[in-house]
């Protein structure tokens, strides 16, 4: 018989629900689903987001990050560069570095997002104007 040998595991594997919520001062909770701050991620980040009814994330841009937001649920009026659109489930929205952007949440249900950052995201990345 052959000799059974334990290897480490080739990958790592993070489970959201053992991710702790941060609030943010204007309502919004986020919580990591993996980045190189929770996991052996390097050049990547992506949250779980949920804004509750009516609240809006303070307007804000970064230097270097692009964001991709992928709306899971709820609905909501997004503002990229000037330009506003109303996005519900399925709609993604790509925002470039520089672009200043702000989301509410238009409906009586919270509005959830899933959120990815390349370089990743990080408190110091956010400008306020």
């Amino acid at each position: 018989m052959a000799e059974s040998v334990t290897k480490p595991a080739a990958f790592e594997v993070v489970h959201l629900g053992d991710q702790a919520w941060y609030t943010a001062e204007d309502l919004a909770e986020a919580r990591e689903i993996a980045s190189p701050r929770n996991s052996r991620a390097r050049n990547l980040s992506i949250a779980d987001i949920r804004i509750p009814p009516g609240v809006a994330v303070r307007a804000h841009r970064h230097e270097v990050v692009e964001e991709i937001y992928h709306v899971v649920a709820g609905t909501g009026r997004m503002t990229v560069a000037g330009s506003t659109r109303d996005v519900g489930p399925g709609d993604t929205v790509v925002i470039l570095p520089g672009e200043r952007h702000v989301i509410q949440n238009l409906g009586t249900t919270e509005l959830r997002l899933v959120v990815t950052c390349t370089p990743p995201w990080t408190p110091e990345c956010l400008v306020f104007d």
